[in-house]
């Protein structure tokens, strides 16, 4: 959480000057929520390390990979990272308008049936949301207003919607490049910072690093989307006047 707040403040105001730093930046938290979610599949079939090896390691791998990856390819990965990051916003604003703010990890989980992880919660879908209910109940009210008879049909519908408009705004952030950027880096990293900031402070005075803290951070998501929405909005605006304005500067100074 610590690490995604620092990314977030880079991406979200110095996105575009460190453009291919910013990348790397993204490419590593993208990687690291994706090995968090294979840490997610496998924590079952894991030995015993105890505290939070096995979810850091697979955190840790991910991100550091796709950072990499994203660093040596910065300009091809302008439209992965682009169409990664619109999927997750489109998902994110669905859950926190209709999911009571129910964690992105939490939501694929509960729709693929695999609802336990490892042992460090008995299971996902019991995690409480405040005064919301549980995860499980969140996630039920967010696919009843979709169309589909199953959850599966459901859950295809809401990643079909999510990529397609991913790919799109990839697209178009290639082709625009400077403003799309400038957008794009402020979007991720005002909603990293939001994020990052409800996390510390919902586990404010229990803090620790340990694999039942990040799980309840990636499964409770925020308990007040209305709240996280207003925050999230004001630094992606704020983050994209001050991206244009030191871009403009730099260049009258020269």
């Amino acid at each position: 959480m610590v690490i995604s707040l620092i990314c977030g403040v880079i991406l979200c105001f110095f996105g575009f000057r460190l453009f291919r730093f910013a990348m790397s930046l993204a490419g590593f938290i993208l990687g690291a929520g994706i090995g968090y979610f294979i840490y997610s599949l496998t924590a079952g079939s894991l030995p015993d390390k105890g505290g939070g090896f096995w979810v850091l390691v697979f955190m840790g791998a991910g991100g550091i990979l796709l950072g990499i990856l994203s660093y040596n390819i910065y300009k091809a990965s302008l439209f992965y990272i682009s169409m990664l990051v619109t999927a997750f916003v489109v998902l994110k604003i669905f859950l926190m308008t209709v999911g009571s703010g129910v964690g992105l990890t939490a939501f694929f989980m509960v729709l693929i049936g695999n609802t336990r992880v490892g042992g460090v919660a008995d299971s996902i879908t019991d995690i409480s949301i405040g005064g919301n209910g549980t995860v499980g109940t969140a996630v039920a009210n967010a696919l009843s207003n979709l169309p589909g008879s199953t959850q599966s049909e459901k859950f295809w519908i809401v990643v079909a919607i999510a990529v397609i408009a991913g790919a799109i705004v990839g697209t178009v952030v290639c082709i625009l490049q400077k403003p799309a950027i400038i957008v794009i880096t402020s979007l991720f990293g005002g909603i990293l910072i939001t994020q990052s900031v409800f996390s510390l402070i919902g586990s404010a005075g229990t803090f620790d690093i340990s694999a039942g803290t990040i799980v309840k951070a990636f499964s409770e998501g925020n308990g007040q989307p209305a709240l996280t929405i207003l925050v999230a909005v004001a630094f992606i605006v704020i983050g994209i006047i001050v991206q244009f304005k030191t871009v403009k500067k730099s260049r009258n100074s020269k």
